[in-house]
């Protein structure tokens, strides 16, 4: 890694090299540099990853919540000098074997990164991505499609309702029904007066019209200028290519400039002050139910982000007040009753240049507004007079030397989880470097600490003593969405009332201009692309060494895993009786977060805080990859540590394995109480997944169990238990303890061990002794409730202003060959139909296709979609196009392109064993791996086709709807869709 390495002083394409800092923790080099004609700043991480990461950024500070940097975000996607094409971004989502691929608008900053293993391909997307950033068309045709426009309800027909669209409008409309979102956002609004987080970067549904084509070509000439840009690349490429490519393309072009893009500092108050805001829910919400729906927290106005130590010890401090269910502040909040659940925003942000830290509940009652008030002061009062035990403060800071020491890759990448790490500081002009230096801001904090009230006086002097805190109540109201239903007809009926006859023309050119140009067929050819042959005809396989202890098989990987090791067993579900299985994932939930072994939640909480990076339990499904009839349920224990807590952890497994507690009924309550509010919660932003799991579940056994364990039936279940007192959970309390004799049981047990090879014999005898102190049951398989598949047309009411539009069918098993072409065929119909005729013509948030391979399920989609009728016919239309073969030889490729973009994502360390060992255990060979590959590789137009008619237009009937949205939204449609009118149910 060090070979080839800048160092301080040199100069290479106009940069030069101002730091160089070895990272030992992060297994990489950073070197920072700046470009001396423009003052652009570059900061490269030089690593053994080939998972290599670019990212641009600005300083985007909006004055106003017209929503103009994320409308502008969008817009800078849609063509650009060099790539004049309608929507270079989608376009190369399909011309990729991109890792990941987005751009992200943030409170003060808009970032455009992507991720890649291949070099040709890496150099492809910078070449797209910076003439997107720098050089954009920003047409107004763009703007009116992706930010906002009026449009008749029938285009072409002036006499018609006069309607906002626009993708922007839509999604904050539907960003904006979610009462976590809003929260947050109100919070900002009151805790920021002054600056630019007083208002929504995102963009406030009724501020989105005021918004100009004129005013977003400014801010773009203003924020978008490499004095203002901050780059980043990670990775095993080199990076003196990087700084030619960048150099050559864009800075040789500009000069310095002066930029006013810096957020001030907020003024402070001089008093506390009380905030009220309301949200909308459902008109037949109770009156009982109306005072439990409230969100009270306190927040403060804390240090300045550019300060990393202060940064550091507020978030320890943050962790010590709420971090875990064993500390102070967040056990006398759930204890009080007075809420279920902490509240959105609570904790230590470190995002904005003004950092806060909030505290509060939801599920309350606004009148205890007050008495939640006091009781978090009266708790901070209390801690600054004693403080904390020294052991709590060293398990925070375990929990900081475990996250740093993680290689994690979910859904973003390592390199840019690295980069979210220290933008907030370097994008405030801040040392980014220092951002990063976890281990001499924990020598300094231990220094410091010798004093013994190092935290009572933060506490004093950021929360106590802090005369910038606010009091923010969001109250729920049964009438808002009515009235703001109300007001956007009044302001469209006002502004159609003032329309002139050349306004009026240019709304309907407008409209048929939008529809020429998204039914139009562009070349695309200027943009570059991968052939099939840049494909890897051979993916690595993940090695491991099986063992067998005790009678129990088990399953060792040698991964990079940094100093942690990850333990994982899986039990099979098959013995458990069908009157418990719906409390299955309940039990999971709950039981490592209860009490265990004579010691009550808190104690457990402390341990795993202390010595642990976490443990959790979770239910899950595996379809036979032969048939859908057939499937498996089982539950996945997990568990990671530093290597040297290796041994406390299993004694904190085999505690909970072996006598767990569930007669804590208050916390059990509580936990409860926590599942309602976060599963409703969740609607807004997961109708699409709610409505696809609700029609899935009449086509398979396994869907219906999935339904019943994570859908919308698992949360009618949780409302009902969260309506017992108490006192009456002991028949709750029971049930999983008869699950617990099933699960807590090794009979069927598989394990797998993740670590560095020199670890496994020490991890060897902790596994041993952890498998023989468990109960060894003999269970008999219970018998399961026969399944009739059926076809459901079903509406469920939420209180979202968009609709979730889904449409699922039955389709082919893993092992089947046509599961390759479905496969493809759900890229191509994303791609190529449901973009256009969702997103870009329906104005729709997101339009796609799926299909699950393990399901054998394909699934049509729509998500924050102000359509639902026409989006169902074009779930139709898009089967009916792909069998007329209304598509291209160079179709086909992207959607393979595509489908190994997806594919070979590249796994964390971690990541790769747990997903070898779920696939051996499912006799998920690599043969079988690669066989599909070939399929996949060898695919025509035709397979695309019959795959197309047999599953889907002959599967046509027997599919099922289900559709998430406002019940006058689903009364409306019915009245529409005569004999295929919905079904409609509350959720």
């Amino acid at each position: 890694m060090g070979e080839g390495i800048m160092k301080v002083g040199d100069k290479k394409y106009g940069f030069t090299c101002e730091q160089v800092e070895e990272l030992p923790d992060l297994r990489a080099t950073l070197i920072r540099l700046e470009h001396e004609e423009t003052g652009a700043e570059h900061i490269h991480f030089a690593s053994e990853d080939e998972n290599n990461l670019f990212s641009v950024a600005f300083r985007t500070t909006p004055t106003d919540s017209t929503g103009v940097a994320h409308i502008l975000e969008h817009t800078v996607l849609c063509g650009s000098k060099k790539f004049p094409v309608r929507d270079p971004f989608f376009s190369m989502l399909k011309r990729s074997l991109n890792t990941f691929m987005n751009a992200l608008t943030a409170n003060d900053w808009t970032m455009y990164p992507f991720s890649t293993m291949n070099e040709k391909d890496f150099y492809n997307l910078m070449d797209v991505y910076l003439d997107a950033s720098f050089f954009p068309n920003i047409r107004e045709l763009s703007f009116k499609q992706e930010g906002w426009r009026l449009e008749f309800e029938e285009p072409e027909n002036p006499e018609s309702e006069l309607l906002y669209k626009g993708v922007v409008y839509n999604e904050m409309k539907g960003a904006m029904s979610d009462p976590s979102s809003l929260m947050h956002r109100r919070m900002q609004k009151a805790l920021y007066p002054t600056t630019t987080y007083h208002h929504n970067s995102g963009g406030e549904p009724c501020d989105i019209p005021d918004l100009t084509w004129e005013q977003l070509k400014q801010f773009h000439a203003s924020h978008y200028h490499p004095s203002n840009a901050k780059f980043f690349t990670y990775g095993n490429m080199p990076l003196e290519k990087h700084l030619k490519v960048i150099d050559e393309r864009v800075l040789s072009r500009f000069n310095k400039i002066e930029v006013n893009t810096a957020v001030g500092e907020e003024k402070r108050f001089d008093a506390p002050k009380i905030e009220s805001f309301t949200y909308s829910v459902e008109q037949d919400t109770t009156d009982e139910d109306m005072k439990k729906k409230s969100f009270v927290s306190l927040a403060w106005l804390t240090c300045p982000v550019t300060d990393p130590f202060e940064v550091f010890s507020l978030d320890i401090l943050s962790q010590l007040l709420l971090g875990s269910a064993a500390a102070p502040l967040y056990k006398a909040l759930m204890d009080s009753k007075l809420g279920s659940q902490l509240a959105p925003g609570t904790g230590y942000d470190s995002e904005n240049r003004d950092t806060c830290f909030a505290a509060g509940l939801q599920g309350a009652d606004a009148a205890n507004a007050e008495k939640i008030e006091l009781l978090i002061l009266d708790t901070l009062q209390g801690l600054a007079e004693k403080g904390f035990p020294e052991d709590r403060i060293e398990a925070v800071i375990h929990q900081q030397e475990f996250s740093n020491k993680e290689v994690v890759g979910s859904y973003y990448p390592y390199g840019l989880n690295l980069l979210f790490r220290m933008f907030a500081c370097w994008v405030h002009d801040g040392d980014p470097v220092s951002a990063l230096q976890l281990n001499e801001h924990i020598d300094r904090l231990r220094l410091e600490m010798r004093s013994g009230d190092f935290f009572q006086k933060k506490i004093r002097k950021y929360l106590l003593d802090n005369g910038h805190r606010v009091r923010v109540e969001l109250r729920p109201d049964k009438g808002l969405s009515a009235k703001e239903a109300s007001d956007e007809v009044a302001r469209l009926s006002s502004i159609r009332e003032k329309l002139a006859e050349a306004e009026i023309d240019q709304i309907i050119s407008d409209s048929k201009a939008l529809k020429e140009e998204q039914e139009g067929k562009e070349d695309i050819d200027c943009l570059p692309t991968l052939a099939i042959k840049d494909i890897p005809l051979k993916i690595p396989e993940t090695a491991y060494e099986k063992k067998v202890l005790k009678g129990i098989d088990s399953y060792w990987f040698d991964q990079p895993t940094n100093g942690i090791s990850y333990f994982n067993a899986i039990v099979p579900v098959g013995s458990v009786p069908e009157d418990l299985k719906q409390y299955v994932p309940l039990f999971c939930s709950v039981l490592m977060r209860m009490g265990a072994a004579g010691m009550d939640y808190t104690k457990m909480s402390e341990r795993i805080e202390a010595y642990t990076g976490g443990v959790g339990a979770g239910a899950n499904i595996w379809e036979a990859l032969d048939s859908l009839d057939k499937s498996r349920e089982v539950v996945e224990f997990s568990a990671k540590a530093l290597v040297r807590n290796q041994e406390k952890l299993f004694e904190i497994l085999a505690d909970f394995f072996t006598s767990p507690d569930f007669r804590d009924y208050k916390r059990l309550h509580t936990l409860i109480g926590q599942m309602k509010t976060s599963m409703e919660n969740s609607v807004p932003g997961s109708g699409h997944s709610y409505a696809r799991g609700l029609a899935a579940s009449s086509l398979t056994p396994a869907a219906r169990q999935r339904q019943e364990w994570f859908g919308i039936r698992y949360l009618h279940l949780i409302k009902e238990l969260a309506k017992l007192e108490e006192g009456q959970l002991g028949e709750v309390a029971e049930k999983l303890e008869a699950i617990a004799v099933h699960l807590l049981n090794r009979s069927a047990m598989k394990v797998s061990v993740v670590t560095e090879a020199r670890y496994f014999e020490s991890m060897e005898g902790l596994v041993t002794s952890f498998i023989e102190n468990i109960r060894d049951n003999k269970n008999i398989p219970s018998t399961k409730v026969a399944f009739k598949q059926s076809s459901v047309m079903e509406g469920w009411s939420a209180n979202v202003p968009v609709s979730y539009v889904v449409r699922v069918f039955k389709a082919t098993p893993y092992t089947d060959d046509d599961s390759a072409a479905l496969l493809v065929l759900s890229k191509l119909l994303r791609a190529c139909y449901l973009h256009r005729e969702i997103r870009e013509k329906g104005g729709a948030y997101g339009g796609l296709a799926s299909y699950s391979a393990t399901e054998g399920l394909f699934s049509f989609l729509s998500y924050r979609d102000p359509h639902l009728e026409r989006t169902l016919q074009v779930y139709e239309d898009a089967i009916d196009w792909v069998i007329k073969g209304e598509f291209s030889d160079e179709d086909l490729k992207e959607a393979i392109l595509s489908t190994f973009s997806d594919v070979d994502k590249p796994l964390s360390p971690a990541g790769k064993g747990n997903r070898e060992f779920s696939a051996t255990l499912r006799c998920l060979t690599p043969l079988m791996r690669q066989k599909r590959r070939k399929l996949l590789l060898a695919l025509d137009r035709q397979a695309l086709v019959d795959v197309a008619k047999l599953y889907l237009k002959d599967g046509l009937d027997a599919s099922s709807v289900a559709v998430v949205s406002a019940e006058e939204r689903l009364n409306e449609a019915n009245e529409n869709l005569g004999d295929a009118a919905l079904s409609i149910q509350k959720i």
